[in-house]
């Protein structure tokens, strides 16, 4: 439509300037006629008269041409020379203003129309009498109408090859594009997360688009595998805490059980029961991590730290070491920050024997609190190290030293830091 409407401003406007100068041309030619005509009659006396025409004739028969008329008219309004046979009545008089001050007209002579020029001729600043050019404008009009159908023509040729054309190359354009809306549409009804689509299928944006949409279907296929395992996990890991309750409950429906060992069985139910609220907890918090909300308010980081170190000093035997920086404020959740400290204390605690040593350090690093937790524990196999920190992932040497263990400490601990803006790392 853009190029249709161009190809017609364009073509309006090439017709109407060659029109204009077409006629322009006709009324030049015609104009030069009556000059010449004007030069050609010599006045015998001071008034033009018939002699003067008959003397001159021969002058006015050679300026005579079968596609030109031209006439000598008195101020009676007699013709007293035409170069049209028969001589009489080949061109109209001129109307009253026009004998006068002469001018162009448009009219029908012999069933065509006509273009005349009425020039007034001045003897000794007299009118004496007033010179008729006339051309059919048929050749005009024809040469119009062959622009015109040209133009018509040639934009219409132009409009059907660009719009074959623009049609045939966009298509082979949008190739690449349907692909990927073909692609996404399969994906979408079947499920299938593993398909990808041929990066060298398209060049500049459309490979970008094509990777840009193999790098989302990834991103989606990771994310519904850590949700299968996700899943698969926390059922594994709530299957052993619901198995011990299922059996004390059975126990204590016996009759002839005792009052010790029916102590026994509440007192394993309860610390199963705690067992599972932390861990759905802790479940339930990683879970939505992607849309709960961190609190932003200063923080007295290093009173954090002093208040983990004091609990964690309550309940265990290896030696606590503190190298806490005093008067360190950071922006964050104060709850979350404590539930990360607390759990990397309880790790280290956790895997280092009695007589072993864990040290807390807190001290400012280019701007940014650093938190360091170290232990003389039995450490971790290189290969376990890429791990540590994934949801439910136990190493070889936690399994065996603490069966009870979730491994989602250490996961939470990476999410916390990285939803303050930090980092994890482990050596």
């Amino acid at each position: 439509m853009l190029l249709a409407a161009a190809l017609a401003a364009t073509g309006i406007t090439g017709y109407l300037i060659a029109s204009h100068r077409i006629h322009a041309s006709l009324d030049d030619s015609l104009t030069l006629r009556a000059q010449a005509v004007a030069g050609a009659l010599e006045p015998l006396g001071s008034d033009l008269s018939q002699a003067d025409i008959e003397h001159n004739r021969g002058e006015l028969d050679d300026l005579s041409s079968p596609d030109l008329l031209f006439q000598v008219r008195d101020t009676d309004g007699a013709v007293l020379y035409s170069s049209a046979q028969p001589p009489s009545g080949s061109l109209p008089p001129p109307d009253d203003t026009r004998s006068l001050v002469g001018g162009f007209s448009t009219k029908d002579v012999r069933g065509q129309d006509t273009r005349i020029l009425y020039q007034p001729l001045l003897i000794d600043g007299s009118r004496q009498a007033t010179i008729e050019v006339g051309e059919s404008l048929s050749g005009a009009n024809g040469a119009v109408s062959e622009i015109r159908d040209i133009i018509l023509l040639g934009s219409l040729a132009a409009l059907l090859v660009t719009a074959v054309l623009g049609y045939t190359l966009s298509g082979r354009a949008l190739q690449p594009v349907r692909n990927v809306s073909q692609v996404a549409r399969d994906i979408e009804e079947t499920a299938d997360f593993t398909r990808r689509l041929d990066q060298s299928a398209g060049e500049g944006e459309v490979r970008e688009l094509v990777s840009a949409f193999n790098a989302m279907i990834e991103r989606v296929e990771q994310t519904l595998a850590h949700q299968k395992s996700f899943l698969a996990d926390s059922s594994h890991e709530l299957r052993r805490p619901l198995s011990v309750l299922q059996t004390n409950v059975d126990i204590l429906s016996r009759p002839n059980l005792s009052q010790a060992d029916r102590e026994r069985c509440v007192e394993e139910v309860r610390a199963e029961a705690q067992v599972m609220r932390k861990l759905i907890a802790d479940l339930l918090m990683l879970a939505r991590e992607e849309s709960q909300s961190i609190e932003r308010a200063p923080v007295d980081f290093s009173a954090v730290c002093k208040r983990a170190l004091a609990r964690v000093r309550q309940e265990v035997s290896p030696e606590l070491e503190e190298q806490i920086e005093t008067g360190i404020v950071v922006v964050g959740d104060g709850e979350r920050l404590d539930q990360m400290v607390g759990n990397l204390l309880d790790n280290a605690v956790q895997y280092t024997p009695g007589e072993g040593r864990v040290a807390l350090g807190l001290h400012r690093s280019n701007g940014r609190a650093q938190l360091e937790v170290k232990d003389s524990g039995s450490g971790i196999k290189p290969d376990e190290i890429a791990h540590v920190f994934d949801r439910f992932y136990r190493g070889e040497s936690a399994r065996e030293s603490r069966p009870a263990g979730t491994g989602l400490g250490l996961a939470i601990v990476r999410y916390v830091a990285e939803a303050h803006g930090g980092t994890v790392s482990v050596d």
